[in-house]
């Protein structure tokens, strides 16, 4: 015991408390799913939406919830790649609009136009598909470090071994079993 309590002390005196690599894939996809708001209503003002459902030939709610699903992703990968960067309150909104930006050269300019055969949009609506991903990069970035902090677990909320096991998780119940037999 005294062993493991002077190893987390240690681990919190060099700042090492649980960052973002503990719950990077959660954090981003409640992340992606909140900054998508405000990057369909970008796509719905300049009228991209419209657009995207007539070039793809799907209804406006099959449009909608694979454009979700795809921002919830990209917010999945962007947790993982940028991990301790997309954590920083400060510098986040950076690599989030970076990331925005990336997902717009590689998803609507690239894939999308090439399946086609043709852009995805043009003029007002293609110019709103920019903004639109800019916008959901930037609110993905400043989320980010609020919605990890709130679901990261510190170091000193955790318990010691007791009658509910280590750090107060329950052992299974067959370990339990077995070892008293």
């Amino acid at each position: 015991m005294a062993k493991s309590a002077s190893f987390l002390q240690y681990m919190r005196a060099h700042g090492n408390t649980p960052g973002p690599t503990q719950r990077p894939v959660l954090a981003g996809a409640a992340t992606g799913a909140l900054a998508e708001i405000p990057a369909l209503l970008m796509l719905w003002w300049s009228g991209a939406l419209s657009s995207t459902t007539q070039a793809l030939s799907l209804s406006l709610y099959v449009t909608l919830a694979l454009h979700l699903l795809a921002m919830v992703v990209a917010g999945v990968i962007y947790g993982r790649v940028f991990s301790r960067a997309a954590n920083d309150p400060h510098g986040g909104w950076l690599f989030g609009i970076s990331f925005g930006f990336l997902l717009w050269v590689s998803g609507p300019v690239t894939v999308v136009q090439w399946a086609l055969g043709r852009p995805l949009a043009l003029g007002v609506a293609a110019m709103g598909i920019l903004g639109g991903h800019l916008i959901y990069g930037l609110f993905l970035g400043l989320l980010f470090p609020w919605i990890h902090k709130l679901l990261q677990c510190e170091l000193s909320q955790l318990k010691g071994p007791g009658p509910h096991g280590t750090f107060g998780v329950k052992p299974h119940t067959a370990l339990t079993q077995s070892r008293g037999k």
